[in-house]
């Protein structure tokens, strides 16, 4: 009984030493990190140009939901970037993390977590965001991405600010009117 117990054991565990080790799913260095990287630079320096080279052309991007409705493909991404950085007089990302897994179907999705931190001259402010993006990268290119932040007070502030400024212009023109 002892024996058929250990070379039950045995059989066991020669068994599993020969199976393949499992693949490596979490990276942070890849050529998708890279590309990820490349994209945030291209950003930083205003060079929107240049999203031509990571994005499929039919890539899709989400931001702050998931819903397709709201989705855009990488060039009105852009655009909406370009509006998005019009108000601040500088900006940069601090304290990039960077991953990458590969999922078990073998996806490779690339993860930022970052500070999105931007000066507004127009509010005297400098703000610090959260931000964290996820890509799907396929054949070097990006062909998903969501983008999650919450812009709120920046938003306010910028809106406070267009109503205060259209406030003092009613204000002119209503004296303006008086004056006549």
């Amino acid at each position: 009984m002892k024996f058929s117990f250990f070379a039950v054991l045995i059989t066991a565990v020669i068994f599993a030493s020969c199976q393949a080790p499992a693949e490596k799913q979490y990276f942070s260095e890849s050529p998708e990190i890279d590309l990820g990287k490349k994209v945030i630079e291209a950003y930083l320096s205003g060079n929107f140009e240049a999203y031509s080279e990571f994005y499929s052309d039919t890539a899709t991007i989400y931001r702050n939901n998931y819903d397709d409705e709201a989705a855009m493909s990488w060039q009105e991404y852009v655009v909406d970037l370009k509006e998005g950085i019009e108000p601040a007089s500088s900006y940069t990302m601090d304290s990039p993390i960077w991953e990458m897994i590969v999922t078990d179907e073998g996806d490779h999705w690339v993860h930022l977590w970052a500070v999105w931190q931007g000066s507004v001259e127009a509010t005297g402010k400098t703000y610090n965001i959260p931000a964290m993006s996820s890509m799907l990268v396929v054949n070097n290119k990006i062909v998903i991405q969501s983008d999650i932040y919450n812009d709120t007070e920046i938003t306010l502030d910028i809106m406070a600010l267009a109503e205060e400024t259209e406030e003092m212009e009613e204000g002119e023109g209503h004296d303006d009117d008086e004056d006549e």
